[in-house]
């Protein structure tokens, strides 16, 4: 009896234990995939109905101040230099920079 139990025990630990093994994907991710998924929006193709709502904070005056500053400096080299753009500033680029880089592309 004791050999049946340990057995039965040994069986069921065998049988559970890939249940264990195989990773579940993390938060991060999800996100990364979610990412990849959506397309980025071009800084400096995009009409000013992209722009507008395109990230928390942007509304239709940054909307068209971005456009402006692209018009005069010959487009976006960096995200970053979204804290050129009168409205945004340096503080509000450095607090959303890496959300920014996964909404905007200059490419």
């Amino acid at each position: 009896m004791k050999t049946n139990l340990i057995a039965m025990v040994l069986s069921f630990l065998s049988m559970s234990s890939p249940l264990y093994a195989a990773p579940t994907p993390s938060a991060s991710t999800i996100t990364q995939e979610a990412d990849a998924a959506t397309p980025k929006i071009n800084l400096n193709t995009a009409e000013l109905n992209t722009l507008v709502h395109s990230f928390k904070g942007i509304g239709e005056k940054r909307a068209e101040a971005i456009i402006k500053y692209r018009e005069s400096h010959d487009g976006f080299k960096s995200v970053e230099e979204l804290a050129e753009v009168s409205g945004l500033g340096q503080q509000f680029v450095n607090k959303n920079l890496a959300e920014l880089k996964q909404t905007y592309s200059v490419e």
